[in-house]
């Protein structure tokens, strides 16, 4: 699961650091970091191992400073091992600071260390190409532990794969794969990447999918919201809860606080059973820099929790995968005219929630998620994508005010009640009355400092390369 950025703290220990062992019955799934920062911490070889991760070799994961090594010893000597657990705590426009900061850094080093990624969407074609539909499509499902790696200290990093999904993971890879290549059909015509099925000769995503539904099978599209995480943890069995902390600058009512929340993550969910084709697939916009659709096949952490948003069948449904073939078009046509942006476009293109957020408004008439950071101008030329984008209620815009709706509409839980941290859970009660009572504070000013800046994008520019290495290990 990607978005905005998963906590800045949990890619510092991913980028040194699981063997399991049985839960007690008292015991929750998951830990904070700064628990599992305060044990590994009186291990020696931990510490050292950390600094020089992190201050000695920027190919390994990190590039930080003099300056950041010295406040991490201090936190990390002085036990301030809580404080890890709200950590960055940025504005959304300083983390768009942030990140034009590392991209300037990694493109002053010339290299990222990593070869080439494939990308999940190939070049329009020139010629016409058609194809069979190849499903049930030939493939071995994932190993449980395909997609984890041993990091030492009782650490593991990296996702579970769900056993469920991995049965159908190779029908979902292929009908991926289809979606994603009739997508880059241009609209006024050209060569054409067609799938033949039925009879039936077909060139766009929703007439593959109507041809399916003809055929007897069932077709959902599922709005999802998650927490973000971008650590994926386990410590000695148990999730290590990472959250990356946005500071919303909508006070707390009856605090001297801003309303501190974890990222979310959304993402629209395919869920296709029938005779013939039974995936599980997600549309979004990813850290890898590609929104596309994509095979489903690891389990969530549960500390990040769920909740589906709006369910859409029938035509509705058609709809919904008709405009992210198109998003999938607009977006590979950007990024090609702008092959300069650093990250793949991630956070100037949007992050997870810009592009749900444009099917969002599309079908519902409003969007109910934050944060939005696209910059229209790169969207101009896009048609409906672009009217779309530049009707979004943006955050990354200067002086943007968080809406306090959307703030609870991106949240994985209806219900506060389940919400795995206490005080972010009494937070946003207060949050939401004064909301409800028409009391709520103005926002407030504050915003971090350019030196603040420039710390944040030193462990983005370091620790990126941490979580890519997973991604493309996955693909």
């Amino acid at each position: 699961m990607m978005g905005l950025g998963r906590a800045v703290s949990a890619l510092i220990l991913s980028g040194i650091l699981l063997c399991s062992v049985p839960l007690r019955a008292d015991e929750a799934p998951w830990l904070p970091v700064s628990q599992v920062m305060s044990e590994l911490a009186r291990n020696p070889d931990f510490v050292e191992a950390l600094y020089r991760r992190l201050g000695r070799d920027p190919k390994a994961g990190g590039i930080l400073g003099p300056d950041e090594i010295k406040r991490l010893r201090e936190m990390i000597l002085g036990k301030d091992f809580e404080g890890l657990d709200r950590f960055p705590g940025l504005t959304v426009q300083g983390m768009g600071r942030s990140v034009r900061l590392a991209g300037a850094m990694l493109d002053q080093s010339g290299d990222d260390g990593f070869p080439p990624q494939p990308a999940m969407v190939e070049a329009a074609v020139e010629a016409a190409v058609d194809e069979g539909l190849g499903i049930p499509a030939v493939g071995t499902p994932p190993a449980p532990d395909a997609y984890l790696r041993p990091l030492g200290f009782g650490l593991e990093a990296g996702d579970r794969v769900d056993p469920a999904l991995a049965e159908r993971y190779a029908d979902g890879r292929r009908l991926a794969e289809l979606l994603n290549r009739l997508s880059l059909n241009a609209a006024g015509g050209g060569g054409r990447h067609r799938v033949v099925l039925d009879g039936r000769t077909l060139d766009t995503p929703r007439a593959l999918m109507e041809t399916l539904a003809l055929g007897g099978h069932d077709v959902e599209v599922r709005d999802s919201r998650y927490f973000a995480n971008f650590g994926d943890l386990i410590y000695h069995g148990r999730d290590v809860l990472t959250p990356f902390w946005i500071d919303t600058r909508l006070p707390v009512p009856g605090t001297d606080r801003n309303l501190l929340v974890p990222v979310s993550h959304s993402q629209h969910e395919l869920v296709v059973r029938g005779p013939v084709v039974n995936a599980d697939l997600s549309f979004y916009f990813g850290i890898d820099g590609q929104a596309v659709f994509r095979p489903s096949v690891t389990r969530d952490q549960a500390w990040v929790m769920g909740r589906v948003a709006h369910r859409y069948r029938g035509e509705e449904a058609m709809e919904v995968i008709r405009l992210a073939g198109v998003i999938v078009r607009a977006y590979d046509a950007i990024k090609r005219r702008h092959p300069e942006l650093p990250f793949g476009g991630y956070y100037a293109l949007g992050v997870c929630n810009d592009v749900n957020a444009m099917i969002e408004l599309r079908m519902r008439g409003e969007t109910t998620l934050f944060p939005l950071t696209l910059d229209p101008q790169f969207f101009t030329d896009e048609g409906e994508v672009g009217r779309l984008a530049e009707s979004l209620p943006l955050d990354s815009r200067w002086r943007a005010v968080a809406d306090p709706r959307r703030i609870l509409g991106s949240l994985p839980v209806e219900d506060l009640a389940a919400l795995p941290l206490p005080s972010l859970r009494e937070d946003l009660e207060k949050v939401r009355a004064a909301l409800e009572s028409g009391r709520l504070p103005r926002p407030g000013v504050g915003d971090i400092s350019l030196l603040g800046a420039v710390a944040a994008g030193l462990l983005v520019a370091g620790l990126w390369s941490v979580h890519l290495w997973f991604v493309r290990r996955r693909r």
